[in-house]
C-alpha cells in the first residue's frame, strides 16, 4: 500500500477540543477499518492565525488547528477520505501528499549529484 501524509487545518473551537479529537478519530478509523495503518500523528498547533482569511462553506475563518497524519492505505480508501474531508464543515483546508509507493522506498539512499570521493581527492 502507498504511504500518504495528510496535512489538515480544522476549525478552532475555543470551548473544547472534542471536535478535533472526534475528527482525528473518525479519519483514523476509516484508515484502520479498510486495512490501512496510521504511522504518525502530529499536532502542529492549536488556534494558530491563518496567513489569510479563508472562506469555507459560506463562513470565513482566520484561526485554525493544524495537524498531520501519516498513513498507509489504498487509493480507493484515499478517495473516501477525501470525500469525508470535503463534506465535513469543521475542515478548512487539507492536502494529501504521496510519500512513497512502499515503505521500503523511503529507506533508499538518494544519489548525490556530486560524489564525495571526488571532493576529497582534490587538493586545495
Amino acid at each position: 500500500m502507498p504511504m500518504y501524509e495528510l496535512f489538515c487545518i480544522a476549525v478552532h473551537n475555543p470551548q473544547s477540543s472534542v471536535n478535533l479529537r472526534s475528527l482525528i478519530n473518525s479519519l483514523s478509523n476509516q484508515v484502520h477499518t479498510s486495512g490501512g495503518v496510521v504511522r504518525d500523528l502530529k499536532n502542529l498547533g492549536i488556534n494558530l492565525t491563518l496567513p489569510q482569511r479563508i472562506r469555507r462553506m459560506r463562513q470565513y475563518h482566520s484561526r485554525g488547528d493544524h495537524f498531520t497524519m501519516t498513513f498507509d492505505t489504498s487509493p480507493i480508501v484515499l478517495r473516501r477520505l477525501d470525500e469525508t474531508l470535503r463534506r465535513d464543515p469543521s475542515i478548512i483546508r487539507w492536502t494529501v501528499l504521496k510519500k512513497a509507493d512502499k515503505v521500503k522506498d523511503l529507506a533508499k539512499p538518494l544519489n548525490p549529484s556530486i560524489e564525495f570521493d571526488e571532493i576529497s581527492e582534490r587538493s586545495y
